[in-house]
């Protein structure tokens, strides 16, 4: 089946699976990728996006079309370069940085119209619904897992979490969801920060062999399981993706904070870990008040992809525990 590649959470895959296409997370972090995609773009350019361009030039015969978004920039930017160097059609939905739905919701219909062209299929209430009750009992499947990941003790990992989640991400929604329990008590932490790519799984493996990641807020793990639509039609669409929790680029960007201070309660968490890339200004920017705000220990691992720094990672790792267990 052809792709529909997207890029952002607030894109909904019911209306891009609606088209008959798959829809195929852009979530590409790969040193090998980002360094041919530093040919296109300047080299202080997010790796998370040179990866993706790269990827997306590579594999263009496999994308009958692009959705993206305006919530990062850099993102943003990246369509200009693929519209020049494709054939692809590109479309970017304007998700605006303020508290305004009107906007999103406009910018959805916006999308409908395009995709049906596209597709030359309407999108109306009885296939949308259909694909709002395929991809909600998907959604289901996982937040059945997560609370499992989430128990106390914890049952399974995030790094096993992750690799059954990317089957979502890739669009594999019929593909069989199976987790061995792993049980862990070591301590407990949340991961904030830049996207978990589906080749940054090893990050997730090194972190809970001293760690269990409990709960997060990063693009390609469980962000998707906040969206769950009521009302079975497009103004349901509009209305679960508009009020998930916030990205930390939405200004102001309190709602942010105060989701994931209840999140940090919720899973009786001992610290956090911050994990940004490099030039991912939105979360770098705001290091030093989640320290102040949220009053938990953070380890700060920044990264290009390249994982050269694997063994002093592992170090700091350690250390990280080391202090938790003094603490608790």
């Amino acid at each position: 089946m052809e792709l529909i590649g997207y890029t952002c959470s607030y894109i909904p895959v019911e209306l891009l699976a609606a088209t008959g296409l798959k829809p195929y997370r852009l979530l590409h972090g790969d040193i090998g990728l980002s360094k041919d995609g530093e040919r296109l773009l300047r080299i202080d350019a997010c790796p998370l996006v040179k990866s993706n361009i790269a990827y997306i030039v590579k594999n263009q015969d496999k994308f009958t079309a692009l959705v993206g978004s305006t919530g990062c920039d850099m993102a943003r930017r990246m369509f200009d370069i693929v519209d020049e160097l494709t054939d692809i059609p590109v479309y970017v939905l304007n998700n605006p940085r303020t508290d305004n739905p009107k906007i999103f919701n406009d910018e959805i219909d916006w999308l409908v119209k395009e995709l049906e062209h596209l597709s030359n299929r309407k999108l109306n209430d009885d296939l949308l619904r259909l694909e709002i009750e395929r991809w909600e009992n998907v959604r289901e499947q996982y937040r059945t897992l997560n609370k499992k990941r989430a128990a106390n003790p914890s049952l399974i990992s995030t790094s096993d979490f992750h690799k059954a989640a990317i089957n979502y991400y890739k669009g594999d929604v019929d593909a069989q969801i199976n987790i061995t329990e792993n049980h862990s008590v070591n301590p407990r932490v949340y991961l904030i920060g830049s996207a978990i790519t589906y080749g940054a799984n090893q990050i997730l493996e090194l972190l809970e062999q001293e760690l269990r990641i409990v709960g997060d807020f990063n693009c390609g793990i469980s962000r998707f399981l906040n969206i769950e639509i009521k009302d079975k039609n497009l103004n349901g669409i509009k209305h679960a993706y508009y009020n998930q929790p916030p990205c930390i680029f939405k200004r102001p960007n309190h709602k942010f904070y105060e989701w994931t201070s209840s999140q940090l309660k919720k899973y009786a968490c001992d610290g956090i870990v911050a994990w940004t890339l490099d030039y991912c200004d939105s979360y770098e920017f705001e290091l030093k008040r989640m320290e102040s705000r949220f009053g938990f220990p953070i380890l700060r691992i920044r990264s290009d992809f390249s994982f050269q720094n694997l063994s002093q990672i592992k170090t700091r790792i350690s250390a990280f525990r080391e202090m938790l267990c003094s603490k608790i």
